[in-house]
């Protein structure tokens, strides 16, 4: 004999079939069009932040966020006359916390009991907040798209007015693009835990990490010397520009001592790049070269700071000053 399939009991109650309800986010309530008057449920209390279980309906106006409020008065007014399924979205509260809250029911006399207009909330705030952050997400990318090839189109101008042979412009080209992509990849990698910012010091290590070898190299940069996504680029290639620089005539060419520092005060950082063995003398100071360009523009241009590079018989100095944002 087969049992009977009906559910009984504990089963088959209100009880039960409303903890259901609200475990999926889903709030029961009632409006009086006529008092102005709201009856909520308990899900529906914690929405709102109020322990009422009847409110007035401007109460609960006066907590709708302002930049969703006159639509939702709107609809909701007609919600109590129109025959038709409505649903509606709106957030409670403003800024991070808010909720997003989805008013769904059949208004006109079919949503009636009574004077009672019957419907729910739906809690849809994580849902929203995807949404949100997807949308985001794809304008970061096309915004990061567009700047790398801005990037690209720039640095491959000025480095093909300064090569000697098309060899020499490939290899040049190539080694600045991987670095480029080392930095973007860091970024990519960064974004779900912090916002898509990289540390300073992380992103040094990174780019320095082929020249250690034979080198007494010291990275010191706090964590507050964070760079934004789409700064990244910008910092990546003036460590590039710097590193190259140092394997050819300096430290990093062998046995010399190499100092890296950052500090973060005022919403300004300081970066400081201390080479301590001697510098050639066919280094310009202030130079006119290639390096020298690029360095000016990045960080005058497009970073909004200031540089400073010398040059005497303890080495070679060179101090940024950038904004923070």
């Amino acid at each position: 004999m087969v049992d009977d399939p009906a559910l009984t009991g504990d089963a088959w109650t209100l009880a039960s079939f409303t903890g259901a309800i609200h475990r999926g986010g889903v709030g029961l309530w009632a409006w009086s069009p006529e008092r102005r008057l709201a009856q909520l449920d308990g899900l529906c209390r914690t929405f709102w932040g109020t322990a009422e279980s009847i409110v007035g309906i401007d109460t609960l106006f006066a907590q709708v966020n302002p930049e969703d409020r006159d639509a939702m008065m709107l609809d909701w007014a007609a919600s109590a006359t129109e025959p038709r399924a409505y649903a509606f979205d709106f957030r409670i509260g403003a800024g991070a916390d808010a909720r997003w809250i989805s008013a769904r029911g059949v208004g006109g006399d079919e949503g009636r009991v009574g004077e009672w207009v019957q419907a729910i909330f739906l809690d849809i705030t994580d849902r929203r907040r995807a949404e949100e952050a997807e949308r985001l997400l794809t304008a970061e990318l096309a915004h990061r798209v567009s700047n790398m090839f801005t990037v690209a189109r720039a640095l491959t101008a000025m480095v093909a007015r300064e090569a000697k042979s098309a060899p020499s412009f490939a290899e040049d080209l190539s080694r600045r693009f991987g670095v480029l992509h080392e930095a973007t990849t860091l970024a990519t990698r960064r974004h779900g835990s912090d916002h898509g910012n990289v540390k300073l010091q992380q992103l040094a290590q990174r780019i320095l990490s082929p020249y250690r070898q034979g080198a007494n190299v010291t990275i010191d940069i706090e964590e507050a010397a964070a760079v934004g996504p789409d700064q990244v680029n910008d910092y990546a290639m003036i460590l590039h520009e710097l590193a190259t620089n140092s394997a050819k005539y300096g430290a990093l060419s062998g046995g010399g001592l190499l100092t890296v520092a950052g500090r973060v005060a005022d919403r300004t950082l300081t970066f400081t790049w201390d080479e301590g063995a001697a510098a050639p003398t066919n280094v310009e100071t202030e130079g006119t070269g290639f390096g020298s360009r690029l360095l000016k523009q990045t960080i005058e241009r497009s970073l909004g700071g200031r540089f400073r590079r010398t040059i005497d018989a303890d080495g070679l100095h060179f101090e940024m000053v950038v904004p923070t944002r």
